[in-house]
């Protein structure tokens, strides 16, 4: 069979196996991750505390041989310093903290790019042309497209969850209000603000129980806070951050200051929405124009236009 004596099909099934089983021990580790299976797992004698801290520190959960080679060959392929430090932050901000993710992601990254480029030189070019300007270009840019997905794809799940933490912030705000004039400590408030909003706002839980694992080993809070911004860089919570450093340095209560976050961070929200809401009729315009004037120009226009068809006729 023709399909079988190209050269490049052995390439293809190798790359796609592995592919799949690249796929399958993502969507495996997905699923041992998920803080919902584990909390409706854990045992009746478990806390709700150490479930939080759980959900936490879970990225430190060990790596199959396979995928710990894989992380290693991909941060050779990640470039200089400030490159890795770009995609760590690009990652944090998607939810993956663990420090094999960045070699990971470029491993995934230039593998569906070699992967992609073999497809569309076996389906896109003849034996004749493969090898030549033609496969060239083909190439390069099923390669750059190949490379250029899996980024994608980060940093939209980047982008929705910036948006879930930006939603979710002051309800969290608010909550913190309550436990703090509860007379809570400010660790023991993030553990139970993380618990509260476990299923309502599973992204902001999981940033505040890191930080609360955090705040417990590591020896400044500051510091604490200061990677929570630096994850995120969510506005709001950078802003929480820079009021709640001010006020342990300068000793001011800290009901006093969470209920002003909370309140700025409210009206924040507010403002928001109503800018949105404003660009709603300059943003509705286009797909009105688009859709709408060309029916009603076809409907006045028809009968004229008839009418100049019939004389043209006779």
């Amino acid at each position: 069979m023709p399909f079988l004596s190209d050269p490049l099909v052995p390439i293809l099934l190798l790359a796609f196996l592995a592919g799949l089983a690249l796929v399958a021990w993502l969507l495996r580790a997905e699923a041992r991750r998920n803080p919902l299976h584990e909390r409706l797992g854990r045992r009746g004698g478990e806390s709700a505390t150490q479930t939080t801290v759980s959900i936490a520190l879970d990225d430190n959960t060990p790596l199959s041989p396979l995928a710990q080679s894989l992380a290693a060959f991909g941060m050779k392929l990640a470039g200089t310093e400030q490159d890795k430090r770009a995609i760590e932050r690009l990652l944090a901000q998607a939810g993956w903290r663990r420090t094999e993710a960045s070699g990971l992601f470029m491993a995934a990254k230039y593998g569906s790019g070699v992967l992609l480029c073999g497809l569309a030189l076996w389906w896109l070019t003849s034996p004749q042309t493969r090898f030549g300007l033609t496969g060239l270009a083909v190439g390069l840019i099923s390669l750059f497209v190949g490379t250029t997905l899996p980024e994608l794809l980060v940093k939209l799940r980047a982008g929705r969850r910036h948006e879930a933490l930006s939603r979710s912030m002051p309800d969290a705000l608010d909550l913190m209000v309550i436990c703090a004039e509860a007379g809570l400590p400010f660790p023991r408030i993030l553990k139970v603000v993380s618990r509260e909003l476990a299923f309502s706002a599973p992204a902001m839980a999981d940033e505040l129980a890191y930080t609360s694992a955090e705040l417990q080993l590591l020896p400044d809070r500051a510091a604490a806070l200061r990677h929570l911004a630096d994850r995120t860089r969510v506005p709001t919570i950078e802003s929480m951050v820079g009021s709640l450093v001010q006020a342990e340095r300068y000793g001011t209560p800290l009901a006093q200051a969470l209920r002003t976050i909370a309140e700025e961070s409210r009206s924040r929200l507010i403002l928001e929405l109503e800018e949105k809401a404003g660009k709603l009729p300059a943003q509705l315009s286009v797909p009105l124009m688009t859709l709408i004037l060309p029916p009603v120009v076809a409907i006045v226009a028809t009968p004229a236009l008839m009418r100049v068809i019939r004389t043209l006729m006779q």
